[in-house]
């Protein structure tokens, strides 16, 4: 599938979901809406899951001696560990694990399934940083001079204000959410919080690095994964902020935002393949190996 014909399918269900949201409420109350956040959440695990497979094809553009290769695979290997994490969570949503109504009750197992194994999305933001860390020291690494522009401070600023302001309301983290929360999330998402916001700077960053190499096809990647970054950090904010007073509304707002995250690194993974031809062997321009940018 084109990038073109994904961006505009994409916008069709950021349209059709809050729709479909409005009317369940309307037709069949709080189930019913509650319904669709957890089928649009199945949903973007479907999505993550055609993002991984379209990674693995845009590692291809790559030999293994490129830095374009191993971006792309710390990238994989985010994708799969968060799958991992996402495949925990259904189990929850869907009542395929009997989850304890008092975690600090249930049994070590059931307590290391439930609470530690959230923090998996933790690690896979780890691999994450670490792909994007490669990603600016091989833009450094070719010796052009490279910085960021006023305005890049100013939106580098506005992605730190989302986890400060997350951990001003950090009280309300703990009341809304897929699954029946317990004392212990709160504590995750302000950990999540705050690594989305290391992403997301960095994703700034290296926008900025592909500005100054010409932009093109190689922004449309970047602007992508831009978005997905703030995305994904953004629906912890909303669960800080409107859950405390509209919880059917924050639990939907997490949902559609994490629709917006998936999508865009699947629009991401489709937009490389379309920047380069595969690669037999390692390239010696230093831009494409960093191509994801």
């Amino acid at each position: 599938m084109r990038s073109s014909v994904f961006f505009k399918l994409m916008v069709a269900t950021l349209i059709v979901a809050p729709v479909a949201s409005v009317l369940a409420w309307n037709t069949a109350g709080a189930d019913g809406g509650n319904m669709v956040v957890k089928l649009l959440f199945a949903a973007t695990v479907l999505i993550e899951i055609a993002a991984l497979r379209q990674a693995f094809a845009a590692r291809k553009l790559f030999s293994k001696s490129d830095t374009g290769y191993l971006t792309w695979s710390l990238t994989i290997a985010f994708l799969v560990i968060r799958l991992v994490a996402e495949a925990r969570l259904l189990t929850l949503t869907f009542d395929l694990f009997n989850l304890p109504k008092n975690i600090t009750a249930a049994s070590p197992g059931a307590f290391f399934y439930v609470v530690w194994l959230r923090y998996l999305y933790t690690v896979s933001d780890v691999l994450f940083i670490g792909a994007l860390l490669t990603t600016v020291r091989a833009y450094q690494s070719t010796g052009l001079k490279f910085g960021l522009q006023g305005r890049d401070y100013i939106y580098i600023a506005l992605v730190c204000a989302v986890p400060i302001t997350t951990l001003a309301f950090r009280g309300n983290l703990g009341l809304a959410g897929l699954i029946n929360t317990d004392q212990y999330i709160a504590t995750y998402r302000l950990v999540a919080v705050f690594s989305g916001g290391i992403i997301a700077s960095l994703c700034l960053v290296v926008r900025r690095y592909v500005a100054q190499m010409g932009g093109g096809a190689v922004a449309r990647v970047w602007n992508s994964v831009v978005v997905a970054g703030i995305a994904r950090d953004a629906s912890f904010l909303v669960l800080a902020v409107v859950s405390k007073f509209w919880k059917p509304g924050s639990e939907f707002g997490e949902q559609y935002l994490l629709w917006i995250f998936a999508s865009c690194w699947l629009l991401a993974a489709i937009c490389q393949q379309e920047l380069l031809p595969r690669v037999p062997q390692a390239s010696p321009e230093p831009a494409g190996s960093v191509a994801i940018g």
